[in-house]
């Protein structure tokens, strides 16, 4: 799953960003004040739809975002990293947000409401939302890099868990809710994506359905 990454105020849609011509060497070297890790994002989300994931490299994207290679690797590890954004950021945002629900709340009500904002963003982007999606459950490396990332993500459902129930994170039961609930919100995006028309509410109420097997 996946929290929206946001556009920059003012950045323009990707098709007006960058060059149909792509590697004609017409890109503007070094960095533009606009420049940031959302924009980037952006602009390599529309490379990789077009063009395919494989077929895009790294110097075809630090062009269609008017900066060097060496400054987008300021940025970015690499490709498969491109494609993940702020993911980390993300979920950082997604303990903060844990740590403030109520202790009142049920664990399986605060668990849902947790996926359901986790992956909220604006109705104006759900198809950038959806090509993000399609591209890492259905790209090979994305899948492989997602180990790590899912890793962070569980651990921060596990803690939260754990804490509830008054037991270690790596207890069975705060780590078999947290693949669970990771299992859901991957279920629920693979129906997803391959509804063309579903909206975010549609989405949400795949997540919360899901949610209804934990304890």
């Amino acid at each position: 799953m996946w929290h929206y990454v946001p556009r920059p105020p003012g950045f323009p849609l990707p098709s007006n960003t960058m060059s149909e011509a792509g590697s004609d060497g017409a890109g503007v070297p070094g960095r533009r004040p606009s420049t940031t890790r959302a924009s980037i994002v952006d602009v390599a989300l529309d490379l990789f739809t077009r063009r395919g994931y494989d077929h895009t490299h790294i110097d075809q994207i630090a062009e269609a975002a008017h900066i060097s290679r060496r400054t987008l690797f300021r940025y970015f590890p690499g490709k498969a990293a491109i494609a993940w954004g702020e993911f980390d950021i993300q979920i950082e945002s997604m303990r903060r947000q844990l740590a403030e629900i109520p202790a009142t709340t049920p664990l399986r009500d605060a668990l849902a409401d947790a996926l359901v904002a986790f992956n909220s963003f604006p109705d104006s982007e759900t198809e950038v939302h959806r090509r993000r999606m399609s591209l890492l459950l259905s790209v090979d490396e994305l899948r492989a890099h997602s180990t790590l990332m899912y890793s962070d993500w569980c651990a921060a459902i596990a803690e939260f868990v754990a804490d509830r129930l008054g037991a270690p994170a790596d207890e069975l039961e705060p780590a078999a809710m947290a693949h669970a609930a990771l299992g859901i919100a991957l279920a629920s995006y693979r129906l997803w994506v391959a509804e063309p028309d579903a909206d975010q509410d549609r989405l949400h109420e795949l997540l919360r359905r899901g949610t209804r097997i934990l304890a």
